[in-house]
């Protein structure tokens, strides 16, 4: 049975920088995209949730996960090596596994950053700019989000997305012949949490 989560707002864990839209729209962009997360990302949900990493997130199939930049995960699957990209889980209407709908998000606050930058990216000339697969019902204006604040956002997610990928190198390296989908959680929660500590 799936575990239902009651609205929880964390200060101080991420800086979401741009005022929560899901509450005026809906939500509804949570049930159009899977969202990759990073080891960093599930530690700090299975923190603020006390839910095991398997409750709210899967090893989705990477052909159904369009473009991302994080490393595909191999695991052992019916006796072969599957690839796999991690991500939030979604109910039976695709939605995000944390939407409430129209009350917004359930973890807001210790949400993954693939969230909190959503729906802009930085170009090469350091500027905000609306993401490729813009799909968000809102028209932001300037003024209406920082710019900065989300900007430093994108930056902090390349980051972890940067030290996240070499964690998933190591286990397809080391341990991926012999892995499954358990063992891979708790891998990856070992190796995020002490990762996070040392960045301390």
């Amino acid at each position: 049975m799936e575990k239902k989560v009651s609205r929880i707002i964390k200060k101080g864990k991420i800086d979401a920088p741009i005022c929560e839209p899901c509450a005026s729209c809906g939500v509804k962009c949570c049930n159009r995209f899977a969202v990759p997360l990073t080891g960093f990302d599930v530690a700090r949900i299975a923190e603020a949730t006390g839910f095991e990493a398997q409750e709210f997130c899967r090893l989705e199939k990477a052909e159904l996960i369009g473009e991302a930049p994080h490393s595909k995960i191999f695991i052992v699957e019916g006796g072969k090596i599957e690839e796999r990209l991690l991500a939030l889980k979604r109910r039976k209407n695709e939605y995000c596994v944390f939407s409430l709908h129209s009350s917004g998000c359930a973890i807001w606050g210790a949400h993954p950053y693939a969230c909190i930058v959503y729906p802009f990216e930085l170009g090469e000339d350091g500027k905000i700019r609306y993401g490729n697969n813009f799909v968000c019902p809102r028209k932001w204006a300037d003024g209406e989000f920082d710019a900065k604040k989300t900007g430093e956002a994108i930056r902090k997610m390349r980051e972890e997305i940067e030290g996240y990928n070499k964690i998933v190198r190591k286990w397809n390296a080391q341990f991926a012949k012999e892995g499954d989908e358990k063992k891979f959680f708790a891998y990856l929660l070992k190796e995020s949490r002490e990762k996070a500590v040392e960045k301390k």
